[in-house]
């Protein structure tokens, strides 16, 4: 076999084969460094979402607290009685609350 007829039949599409394997790499590698790029972005995202919730639970644990030392304080002035009153009339005050402030439905509207 002579070198013209090897480098035609064999070295040349080994070398066409090569770049297409080259190739469909570099675009794979692009691929996956966009991809990288977003799931970074993304847990970024979950980091900062947790930490806000998480300084929200913190908010609401003092919260707590204060009323739950508010509500002992007043059991014991008033007595565990009266306390449990003014909870339900409470409750019952913010549901009505709720209910007026809540949108009617199309359905409800036409009655």
């Amino acid at each position: 076999m002579s070198a013209k007829a090897y480098r035609d039949k064999k070295a040349l599409p080994l070398v066409e084969k090569l770049k297409e394997v080259v190739k469909s790499l570099t675009i794979k590698c692009v691929q996956l460094t966009e991809q990288g790029k977003k799931l970074t972005a993304k847990v970024d995202g979950q980091q900062k979402q947790i930490s806000r919730l998480t300084d929200k639970v913190m908010e609401q644990s003092d919260t707590i607290d204060r009323l739950q030392e508010k509500a002992s304080d007043l059991e014991r002035h008033l007595g565990r009685e009266q306390v449990q009153l003014i909870v339900e009339r409470s409750k019952t005050l913010e549901q009505t609350e709720r209910a007026k402030k809540r949108p009617k439905r199309a359905f409800e509207m036409s009655r």
